[in-house]
């Protein structure tokens, strides 16, 4: 069935709903990640500052690499690029910090790495991502369409016929299997659908 009032404007791109979307999905990523982050740029920092302080080895004696030298090291060695000992060969101090370096970053990328694919599976994520993905559906649409409240089979006669006339529509319906349905659909026109309450404005 429809609302009360089915035909209504789509709404602009960038309009403030879905500017609220977009940041959603933004924030949920950016606060599960920033523990990791945080931790790969320490790793990174302190490879970088331990390096420039192990003493190294020369005929004119004992020489400390400089910070960007340093840098650059522990760069392409975190990248697994692995381009040698430079810009000279390294002390034994040097290669136990670079070999110390390596582990923990191989430990601080686990890290990130498994809470950005649990963050992946996540159910709050994954409904930020939906919503979003609706909301950019539906700002698309640049005609009057028709809102139906709930895909059952009344919902689904109304959309089929919605469609032979070449009238757009949006789906709302509580339940996540009937929207998944309506994707597998038939329908001519792209028909966006979310799992939601469309009580809810």
């Amino acid at each position: 069935m429809s609302s009360d009032q089915p035909v209504l404007t789509a709404p602009a791109v960038g309009t403030p709903s879905l500017t609220v979307q977009t940041s959603a999905a933004v924030f949920l990523v950016m606060r599960r990640m920033r523990t990791p982050l945080i931790v790969l740029i320490a790793i990174f920092a302190i490879s970088v500052v331990g390096l420039a302080l192990m003493p190294g080895e020369s005929p004119e004696g004992e020489w400390h690499m400089g910070l960007f030298d340093a840098f650059y090291v522990m760069s392409y060695t975190a990248t697994t690029i692995g381009y040698g000992e430079i810009p000279r060969a390294f002390s034994d101090a040097q290669r136990m910090w670079v070999t110390l370096s390596i582990y923990m970053s191989v430990i601080g990328w686990a890290y990130a790495i498994g809470t950005l694919l649990a963050l992946l599976q996540d159910s709050g994520f994954k409904r930020a991502m939906a919503v979003q993905r609706f909301a950019r559906r539906v700002a698309r649409i640049r005609e009057p369409f028709w809102l139906v409240a709930g895909h059952g089979q009344s919902g689904e006669v109304l959309g089929q016929r919605l469609d032979q006339l070449g009238r757009r529509f949006v789906v709302l319906d509580l339940r996540q299997p009937r929207v998944d349905v309506l994707e597998l659909g038939s329908y001519l026109a792209d028909v966006p659908a979310l799992a939601a309450d469309a009580r809810n404005p």
